[in-house]
């Protein structure tokens, strides 16, 4: 199993973030290898397309997690064959009721990168709100069913092994038992 991170500037780029994750995954699944996206080339949310790009070897099994995830317990559920995202039910859907913060699948899902990247300029304009509508209107994809729990919106009551802080850092930054690497 391929653990998949991305960790770019400006909004991460610190070595703690990956290191915590990691920590956090220590005795809740078992990892035989972690790829690291460190560098921007398409900046902000749409790095996070790259996974696709980077990581398609076939018969490999991936999870990518976004760096602000606690994790609290065993997350080997977490891991699909299909490519699975997160159903963000715990909101109203707005342009998209998906939510990519945790994604998992078996082998090449490089098509989701290709039909990006086939017109670049126009999805930048046409999904600058981020990856999570693109995928949402023009790729193929299962859901999770409810598997996590989100600050932001407070919906589970931590009865999940996951927690998302929907990039609520400061939140995550002030909470000690986010804090679990130091």
């Amino acid at each position: 199993m391929e653990l998949i991170l991305v960790n770019t500037p400006p909004k991460y780029g610190d070595q703690w973030w990956t290191d915590n994750i990691i920590h956090m995954l220590k005795g809740n699944l078992e990892v035989d290898s972690v790829k690291i996206i460190t560098d921007s080339q398409l900046g902000g949310v749409y790095d996070k397309l790259r996974i696709f790009k980077e990581c398609k070897h076939l018969g490999t099994q991936y999870l990518y997690l976004d760096l602000d995830v606690l994790i609290k317990g065993d997350i080997s559920h977490l891991l699909r064959t299909e490519f699975t995202l997160l159903e963000a039910w715990w909101r109203y859907p707005a342009h998209t009721p998906l939510n990519s913060s945790i994604m998992s699948w078996i082998g090449d899902c490089s098509y989701i990168y290709d039909k990006f990247m086939e017109d670049y300029d126009y999805n930048m304009v046409k999904y600058y709100r981020g990856i999570d509508e693109f995928i949402y209107k023009e790729i193929k994809y299962c859901t999770y069913e409810k598997v996590c729990d989100t600050i932001r919106w407070d919906y589970g009551g931590g009865q999940y092994p996951v927690t998302l802080y929907n990039d609520s850092l400061e939140e995550f930054k002030k909470c000690k038992e986010c804090l679990p690497y130091e």
